[in-house]
């Protein structure tokens, strides 16, 4: 009987060239289950932004009557592009559970999007579907991404996932698909360009072509459509960006509970001469990485792509002012993902992810134990270590002149 149940357990199924075992399935079960749970339990917190923004908005939808009727509305100040103000106006005249419960559903349905790209990767890098399982289930139980929609009721992870499945096609050197799920995350929120120097790296190495740089403006048009059919001007949709990149609803402090070197300069000191210079300093670390990684003749591999993707998103959300404590949820994916492609690496998604979670706490929790200048530090030394891993990839993969 004990054989029997073992044989089965250990039984291998192939579907479409993918093998896995029952043990696999019980496993993919009980890491989903736990997900789930984990979430429910979190279903009624109620965040600030949640009262401050979203509650409003949603109701000022509403008011001019939901679904695509509903974009015509007024705001008086509101910074999201229309794909993401088109579910929030469906969500307005859902008369299934409330308004936090379904923007948190929302945000829960693309966790499990991106927990599937984590195992699309990891498999295809491993050809173990345990690993690709695991991979899915770290994903779900970051804290910075179970924390950051089930309980904050935000939507980071929706760019998020698209810019994994965009990863996942530029690491089966698919660039067209790769850079539309770019466009694509691009159209959701304005944070995806913190990962853009990475792609003009892949384009500078023949990875990608300027022609794909096209599905950015597109997706983004094709993200305007409902709004432009309820009757909103083309310069209002496309001037959104501008007003983020304005930053004036966050000029009043340099960093809002983020681990950057503004947690050690001061964050309420030389608010605008911080700033101006914090973005001149972003653009000039950012243009010396690509610079060094563009010049030189290597093979770019999977870990080294993810290595140089954590490191360049780094750079952006230490330097430049303004970041929120949600901002480095792209490096805490790619992280994820990374850890899979070498195991003695571990300490890096753990180290960067307590980093992100420290800021986190700080604004769901009131409450930080240890200083932000000492996550700041830690930050930095991560920082420092992808550089120097990226600096040994490109010795390792080196490629001579004329090769």
């Amino acid at each position: 009987m004990d054989d029997k149940i073992r044989s089965v357990l250990t039984h291998k199924i192939s579907v479409k060239k993918i093998t896995f075992t029952v043990m696999d399935i019980l496993l993919f079960l009980v890491l989903t289950g736990f997900a789930l749970i984990m979430r429910y339990a979190l279903r009624n917190v109620v965040a600030g932004d949640y009262k401050m923004f979203f509650e409003p908005w949603v109701a000022t939808l509403r008011e001019a009557g939901g679904g695509i009727k509903g974009l015509s509305a007024e705001f008086e100040y509101v910074d999201y592009t229309t794909p993401y103000l088109t579910i929030l106006s469906f969500i307005s005249i859902c008369p299934f559970l409330n308004t936090l419960l379904l923007m948190k559903l929302v945000s829960i349905f693309f966790d499990f999007v991106a927990a599937f790209a984590v195992m699309a990767i990891v498999y295809d890098r491993t050809k173990n579907m345990t690993y690709g399982i695991l991979g899915y289930g770290a994903l779900l139980m970051v804290p910075t991404v179970l924390t950051n929609g089930a309980m904050w009721a935000q939507c980071d992870i929706i760019f998020t996932s698209f810019v994994l499945w965009s990863l996942y096609f530029m690491l089966k050197d698919k660039p067209a698909w790769s850079m539309a799920f770019y466009g694509i995350a691009f159209a959701f929120k304005l944070q995806t360009l913190f990962l853009a120097p990475l792609y003009v790296i892949l384009w500078m190495k023949g990875k990608v072509k300027l022609k794909h740089f096209l599905f950015l403006p597109l997706m983004y048009v094709i993200g305007m459509i409902p709004s432009l059919l309820a009757g909103k001007s083309f310069w209002e949709l496309i001037s959104v960006y501008f007003f983020q990149a304005n930053g004036q609803m966050d000029i009043y402090a340099l960093s809002h509970k983020f681990p950057n070197i503004y947690q050690l300069i001061g964050t309420d000191s030389f608010l605008f001469e911080y700033a101006d210079a914090g973005i001149w300093v972003t653009l000039g670390a950012l243009m010396i990485l690509m610079y060094c990684f563009a010049r030189k003749q290597y093979e770019m591999n999977a870990c080294l792509l993810l290595r140089m993707g954590m490191l360049l998103t780094m750079t952006v959300v230490f330097f430049l002012p303004h970041m929120h404590e949600r901002y480095a949820i792209l490096v805490d994916v790619m992280a994820i993902v990374y850890v899979f492609f070498d195991f003695r690496k571990l300490y890096i998604p753990v180290l960067t992810i307590l980093c992100s979670f420290a800021g986190y706490t700080v604004y769901l929790a009131q409450n930080n134990i240890i200083p932000m200048y000492v996550y700041t530090i830690l930050f930095l030394l991560l920082m420092l270590d992808h550089a120097r891993a990226c600096v040994k990839g490109m010795q390792d993969g080196k490629i001579a002149v004329g090769e």
